[in-house]
């Protein structure tokens, strides 16, 4: 979720309780206390930390007891002795507890996956309730804190605005998969992974992944939805990505471990030409291939536009890599291919590791899992 959406979620959450210190730092203590958990991405500078940190430890369940303390330490005006109405510390670190969650909550529910069980396990929840800008949860809530003066059943409804409209979203999301599902097993065709997102101004729009055989070999198939679940577009297919090719890379390179571990339905396709390494390929039979992932689109013709007048438009995230086929001698069991060089872009955070050679997985020390094996 965008930051403006968490801030105004704080502010809200502040706004409705039936009292609170008489500070004028209430109000933004709790909109950035709400916003904090991003401050991640201040801490990764290569696309590798970025995947492993944004939306990691600062967005875990049991991390959130340690940020919510050091919250409650820079909420100083709301405890200090001076302050009329003031709230104990216990009180002011429950209410950054509180503003912890909510972050989570409104993470959760998208289509980016949010390690909440670390540091136990790097599974990345995602809901699939809501876009990852969502006007119609963030403009209700600036039109309430603008509104807040002396109408305090007003921030109750914002409130209950930023947990009933993602759950919708997510009964939406769960109906028109089972919806989908039974549509396909009428047509007789043999699908797998399907997984319903939603797009831009849902829930009046959805999309749909999943993945097919065809005669052509494995595809990811997306198809734009309307609100009630019914395709409202042709299909369009991509090359899957193989699982044997993804296992393959991902034992060889901790960048392409976790760039599938983060992927949905990740797909390949043929380097661009202008992405290819500058240096030549150290074996002469070398290929090169691109990786990325079809979650972050849209199946409006409107916001499609929209999105490519952002600046580095391009594919969000995406896994380029040199390989060399595998060799084998007759009668010997089949091997990996060889993953020669890799790069990881991400254009809209400007984060590129230009091309490199990749680094075998390893179980990180403590030191390199908190800074993102740097």
């Amino acid at each position: 979720m965008d930051p403006v959406t968490h801030a105004a979620s704080g502010a809200v959450a502040m706004l409705a309780l039936p009292s609170r210190p008489a500070s004028r730092w209430a109000v933004p203590l709790a909109a950035l206390a709400a916003a904090s958990p991003d401050l991640d991405i201040l801490f990764a500078s290569t696309p590798l930390q970025f995947l492993l940190l944004h939306r990691g430890i600062t967005h875990s369940l049991a991390c959130m007891p340690v940020l919510g303390l050091l919250l409650a330490l820079c909420c100083y005006p709301l405890w200090r002795a001076s302050t009329p109405g003031r709230w104990s510390f216990v009180k002011v670190w429950l209410l950054a507890c509180g503003m912890v969650l909510l972050h989570i909550w409104l993470d959760v529910v998208t289509t980016y996956g949010t390690m909440i069980f670390l540091p136990f396990s790097h599974q990345r929840v995602r809901l699939n309730g809501v876009f990852i800008i969502d006007l119609l949860l963030t403009l209700p809530l600036l039109w309430a804190v603008w509104r807040w003066r002396r109408r305090r059943a007003l921030m109750l409804l914002a409130l209950a605005w930023v947990f009933i409209y993602p759950a919708l979203g997510v009964g939406f999301s769960a109906l028109h998969a089972a919806q989908v599902e039974a549509r396909l097993e009428a047509e007789h065709r043999q699908v797998s992974r399907l997984t319903v997102l939603p797009d831009a101004f849902a829930p009046f729009f959805w999309r749909v992944l999943f993945e097919e055989q065809s005669p052509h070999g494995m595809q990811v198939r997306e198809q734009s939805l309307d609100a009630l679940g019914r395709p409202r577009a042709p299909e369009t297919a991509h090359q899957a990505a193989p699982p044997a090719l993804i296992a393959a890379f991902s034992r060889q390179s901790v960048a392409c471990q976790s760039f599938f571990q983060f992927t949905l339905l990740p797909v390949m396709s043929p380097l661009r030409a202008g992405d290819a390494p500058q240096a030549p390929p150290d074996v002469r039979d070398a290929q090169t291939l691109l990786f990325y992932d079809l979650r972050f689109g849209s199946g409006l013709a409107f916001v499609r536009r929209i999105m490519a007048l952002r600046p580095h438009a391009d594919v969000p995230f995406q896994l380029m890599v040199e390989c060399a086929p595998a060799k084998t001698a007759p009668g010997a069991a089949n091997r990996d291919p060889l993953l020669l060089r890799e790069r990881l872009r991400f254009s809209d955070s400007k984060r590129d590791s230009h091309w490199q050679r990749p680094r075998p997985p390893h179980p990180p020390t403590l030191a390199q899992w908190l800074t993102g094996l740097r």
